[in-house]
Parts: C-alpha cells; structure tokens; sequence
C-alpha cells in the first residue's frame, strides 16, 4: 500500500488499532513477509504476528515501533504521515 493511500487514510479521523495493523501487514505481505519471518525479525511471539495476520487484532505500540526498527518500508510510511 503506498504511502499517500496510507495518508488518506490516517487522515479520515476514523482510524483505530485494528486499521492501522491491517495497512501494515498488508504492506508486509508486498514485501513478501510470512508471520514467522516477522516473529524472527521482531522477537515477538509467533501466535501474536498470527493475531495481526489472520484474526484483525491490532498491533501494540510496541510492536509498531519494532516494525520501524526493522523494516524501512515501514519507517518511511510512518514518516510520510508528519
């Protein structure tokens, strides 16, 4: 998902957690990245990268800022927002 898609979206004023995660595993799966390659990267539980995947619960704050430690794409959407 491109980044100004993205800023439209953060910019309804309707976006909550779940949102939020489902734009950033969407742009994970782009990048060609599985639950257990995320789990590995963000030493994080594998049933819990599962949740964000498969079952629309939303991603901590904590693991957001894993996500922008790790993978640029990931920092550079944020970013784009500000």
């Amino acid at each position: 998902m491109s980044s100004e898609i993205l800023w439209q979206i953060c910019h309804k004023k309707k976006l909550n957690n779940q949102e939020v995660t489902r734009i950033m595993v969407n742009m994970m799966q782009g990048h060609g990245i599985n639950p257990k390659q995320a789990s590995t990267d963000l030493d994080v539980s594998t049933e819990r990268v599962r949740n964000w995947y498969y079952k629309d619960t939303g991603m901590t704050a904590l693991d957001l800022l894993r996500m922008m430690n790790k993978y640029e794409f990931v920092r550079h959407a944020v970013e784009s927002l500000t």
